[in-house]
């Protein structure tokens, strides 16, 4: 999620936001991987999720797909160590 969310950043999720909102950035798990995405929602039902870092491409979920999905939270806040 570069440049957004860094390697290394602490993250405070919103455990109780499941419910899947346009342009939000999400902790998502998916065949046992944790996964960092910005959600857009699609008017067809599907779902991208897309990472802010241009070199991993968007996956798309389709429409009746997000059972496979399982929302961790919604990020709410991050903190980033000063570099030095």
């Amino acid at each position: 999620m570069e440049p957004t969310i860094s390697d290394g950043d602490l993250l405070l999720l919103d455990t109780a936001a499941r419910d899947l909102r346009n342009g939000r950035i999400y902790v998502i798990e998916t065949a046992g991987n944790l996964l960092v995405k910005r959600v857009q929602l699609r008017i067809d039902g599907s779902i991208i999720l897309v990472s802010d870092n241009p070199n991993y491409p968007p996956e798309s979920v389709a429409p009746g797909g997000a059972e496979r999905l399982r929302i961790i939270g919604q990020v709410v806040w991050q903190s980033r160590a000063m570099a030095g």
